[in-house]
């Protein structure tokens, strides 16, 4: 008897039009993040990690024991992973380690400051040749870029400002602005409104959770209809925070000698400008 004889065939799955409708839903989420993400320097390995360690945070919370202890073996249970990859996880905040450069065009930036063959004693990259055998540009690529071709790394870095080039020959020049592409920390004024945002719509179903989330879209014409619109939007949402907190946060305002109150209510307001529309991603 086969192997195939022994094991009985698998019926090939289905997906309901609900759970199709939720892919694409979440695949447009993260295609939005990579496009924020990726000219910051994150990695799909990179980023990968990140997320792997957020499930295991987020099921460890879950699992939790009253003891306060964690329960790696229903953490691997609702994760998929084993008790080890929960452990070391758990264990090592891979947020907050230190990790090397991973895409081709920063590891040629490091090669070209670190490697004497392409910088001075000192440590200053030398200006190269584009084309050559040593001490080129082409073979700076060919050592430290992997398989990606020279030329797709030199246009990336003409694309970031990180390298001028003249007659034949590239000089290594990066802008404060690419020093700061590993910095996150501009995700954090949104923070708050993403998160409402995803507890709102994991809480409520159906209709309930559109009278949470009140969207207006307003054309313009020209750009000084556009100007018009945002000093109007601007000015008309600090005023409507404003009367809320003046009518409301008086009425509900705690005495100094109590306790926080256990529950609050938030009101985000996001003034998003929208420009020209060369494809369907443009913002």
């Amino acid at each position: 008897m086969t192997k195939d004889q022994f094991e009985p065939r698998r019926k090939p799955v289905v997906l309901s039009s609900t759970t199709m409708r939720g892919a694409a839903v979440l695949q447009e989420l993260l295609i939005e993040l990579a496009f924020v993400l990726l000219p910051r320097g994150m990695t799909p390995k990179r980023f990968g990690e990140l997320v792997r360690s957020a499930f295991v945070q987020a099921a460890a919370d879950i699992s939790r024991l009253r003891n306060g202890k964690v329960n790696h073996s229903r953490v691997a249970a609702q994760t998929g992973l084993t008790r080890a990859d929960v452990k070391r996880l758990l264990r090592h905040n891979v947020f907050t380690s230190v990790h090397r450069s991973e895409t081709p065009v920063e590891r040629v930036i490091d090669g070209w400051r670190s490697d004497r063959e392409f910088a001075t004693r000192r440590g200053h990259p030398k200006r190269l040749q584009i084309s050559g055998l040593r001490g080129s540009f082409a073979r700076l690529v060919r050592k430290y870029g992997g398989d990606v071709p020279h030329r797709a790394v030199l246009d990336e870095l003409r694309r970031v400002g990180a390298v001028i080039d003249a007659d034949g020959s590239v000089h290594l020049q990066v802008s404060p602005h690419f020093r700061q592409r590993h910095d996150l920390a501009f995700l954090s004024p949104v923070l708050p409104a993403l998160v409402d945002g995803l507890r709102i719509a994991s809480k409520k179903s159906g209709s309930n959770t559109a009278s949470s989330i009140h969207r207006l879209s307003l054309p313009a014409e020209t750009e000084v209809d556009l100007a018009i619109i945002r000093d109007r939007c601007v000015s008309s949402a600090q005023s409507m925070l404003s009367g809320l907190a003046h009518s409301l946060g008086t009425q509900a305002a705690v005495p100094r000698n109590k306790r926080s109150p256990k529950y609050s209510f938030s009101v985000t307001i996001l003034l998003a400008e929208n420009g020209p529309k060369r494809n369907h991603r443009s913002r």
